[in-house]
């Protein structure tokens, strides 16, 4: 009404150079009107976010008795459709100084390692440039165990013996049995430390005897993953961190996940006992492929989206590395493909996969139904950092 009086006025005391005047007007009014109605009714649309404050209450008192009161040290973050339940870092990097633990600290996942190594093969077996039936020889044709397969090496049921058992001597010893030539133009750290080539080269030449298992049931060894980064090194004519960081860290912005290895040497965080006793680098920490990835709470939790997206795996090919291999053990649990399985009673499956080098320990539990997942990293040893259970029934019950 207001309008139209203006609009009247005008007409009857202006000239006729104001009627676009008069047009701008109206069409601005009208706009408006119709703006004020779109907000309203995306005002109407948007739900806001519904926190389901019980759950994350209960959660965080389980962090509180199960890693609070036991002296944790590390990142925990847990994640249910796709919101953040919880996300806390506690204590310091260093005992030495007071760096406080931040979300993109970098932690030596250990055996959770074994998850991106199973995985890079799978994507590999999807590229056709491998296939799970293929005997390691045709990889590695000095191999001796000549009916070692990869579908063996990925499920830990290969019967090999595990490296830091049939290691004795030191590397510079070795070299000397194995006649390098080049002994003296190596470094320091090259002849201190074992790599993946070095574990090959020892099993070629001492054939160390396999474990004793007919019946080639699941028996977790590490020198099953290193085997498989020598054989994803050679498929790819690169090393396997590079290939790694191609195929998934830098790919998929996994910013603070990297190898440890002789060129990140300087990378090395310290970790410790329960009685804060600093462990040093030791002669088997440049090997790769079963441990000796460094990542964060966060770049896991994209690692576990990437997953569940599909994007880098087919889901059959997924559904292939969650089916047990071997019999389930007295506990209910078996391996799959890269990761451990918990197979509960009138329960879905767990895939999951703990991890411990040194001072190091890491979980990483994924809730597949759920659509969950639970992340613990620590650089103090820490048992409770597998205590994960309640945090599991927790996440099932709501």
């Amino acid at each position: 009404m207001i309008i139209i009086l203006y609009i009247y006025k005008i007409i009857k005391f202006s000239r006729m150079k104001y009627i676009f005047l008069i047009v701008t007007i109206i069409f601005f009014s009208c706009n408006e009107g119709v703006k004020q109605k779109t907000e309203k009714e995306k005002e109407i649309k948007v739900k806001p976010v519904v926190r389901n404050l019980k759950l994350i209450d209960e959660i965080n008192k389980a962090f509180d008795t199960i890693l609070i009161r036991n002296k944790f040290n590390g990142q925990i973050l847990i994640e249910k459709d796709g919101e953040i339940i919880i996300e806390q870092c506690v204590g310091v990097t260093n005992i030495k100084d007071t760096n406080k633990i931040k979300p993109e600290t970098q932690f030596h996942i250990a055996s959770v390692s074994k998850t991106f190594t199973g995985m890079l093969t799978l994507k590999l077996h999807e590229e056709g440039k491998l296939n799970f039936k293929d005997s390691v020889t045709k990889y590695l044709p000095l191999f001796p165990y000549k009916n070692v397969t990869i579908n063996q090496l990925l499920s830990h049921t290969s019967i090999l013996p595990d490296y830091a058992n049939f290691i004795n001597i030191n590397k510079i010893d070795l070299l000397k049995i194995l006649k390098r030539k080049d002994i003296t133009a190596l470094d320091k750290n090259e002849t201190k430390y074992f790599n993946n080539q070095d574990i090959l080269d020892f099993i070629i030449k001492f054939k160390p005897s396999p474990e004793s298992n007919p019946k080639f049931e699941f028996h977790y060894c590490n020198t099953n993953y290193v085997i498989l980064a020598l054989i994803i090194e050679k498929i790819t004519n690169q090393d396997f961190p590079t290939v790694l960081e191609n195929y998934i860290f830098k790919k998929y912005d996994l910013k603070n996940t990297f190898v440890f290895n002789l060129k990140t040497i300087d990378k090395y965080i310290p970790s410790y006992k329960e009685n804060n006793v600093q462990y040093g680098i030791e002669p088997f920490d440049l090997i790769y492929g079963d441990k000796n990835i460094y990542s964060t709470t966060r770049d896991l939790l994209k690692w576990d989206k990437i997953l569940k997206s599909n994007d880098f795996l087919k889901k059959e090919t997924l559904d292939i590395a969650y089916e047990p291999k071997s019999n389930l053990t007295k506990d209910l649990k078996t391996y799959g493909f890269g990761w451990r399985i918990l197979v509960p009673k009138n329960e879905d499956k767990i895939i999951y996969h703990n991890g411990w080098w040194h001072g190091n320990n890491s979980a990483f539990v994924r809730l597949i139904k759920e659509n969950a997942v639970v992340i613990i990293l620590g650089n103090k040893y820490n048992n409770a950092i597998y205590a994960d259970k309640p945090f599991i029934d927790i996440l099932r019950k709501y």
